[in-house]
């Protein structure tokens, strides 16, 4: 029951962010929406109706910190919307924050105690989605020829990023912070960005590579859930 009510107190709020950006871009043309405002409380009240009971009937008090990281992460997503920063590194980096507390906002709501295990899973969430944002911007740069700077800066950019990605993983399995099965969880995309980084290719798929980046999640979320279990 607690799983059930956080499903659909983070899936009001969620829905509710298309609302209420299309409010604070009329409000920033000087615009009222109405109907975007309305729409925005309807989905915020939801998710807050089924939010409270866990807070008031199961006592899970640490929600009011991860409820408040997640409006603060969502509010500053918006702005960055509204002013058309939402798709740069930065904006993209505070979505996945935000997005990544889904994993140990659900962990808490199922033990019903916050440990480390619940920032170890945000921690790892977070990096692995954050791959996906240097490895498509990457890509998509790529069918541009004209602007051969931005992807050069691209490639490199991906490239730090996985490279420090492969060394951090190494370093937390050879001292046991995270075991082998945890490692490959990250594999699959790792393999993805090193192999298009050595061997760019200037023809892309974006439906192939949204299929491919669902499948390579599947693998992370089994050998992730591995690596805890064991």
């Amino acid at each position: 029951m607690r799983l059930l009510l956080l499903a659909l107190s983070m899936t009001f709020i969620f829905v509710a962010r298309e609302s209420l950006l299309e409010w604070w871009r009329a409000r920033s043309r000087g615009l009222w929406d109405h109907e975007a405002l309305r729409l925005s409380a309807m989905y915020l009240l939801l998710g807050g109706v089924f939010g409270m009971p866990l807070l008031l009937i199961y006592r899970l008090s640490w929600f009011i910190a991860i409820g408040s990281i997640a409006a603060m992460s969502l509010a500053l997503n918006s702005w960055q919307a509204v002013h058309r920063k939402d798709r740069t590194i930065v904006g993209e980096m505070v979505a996945i924050a935000g997005l990544t507390l889904t994993a140990p906002a659900s962990f808490y709501a199922a033990r019903g105690q916050f440990d480390s295990t619940a920032l170890w899973l945000w921690a790892l969430c977070a990096v692995y989605f954050a791959s996906s944002v240097f490895y498509v911007k990457f890509r998509v740069t790529t069918i541009n020829p004209r602007h051969d700077h931005i992807r050069l800066e691209s490639r490199r950019r991906c490239a730090l990023y996985h490279g420090f990605l492969l060394a951090l993983l190494l370093v937390l399995t050879l001292t046991g912070d995270l075991s082998a099965v945890g490692f490959i969880a990250f594999v699959p995309i790792m393999t993805r960005s090193f192999w298009h980084v050595a061997k760019p290719v200037r023809k892309i798929n974006l439906r192939r590579i949204g299929w491919l980046e669902m499948a390579y999640s599947l693998v992370f979320l089994i050998f992730t859930t591995l690596n805890f279990r064991l």
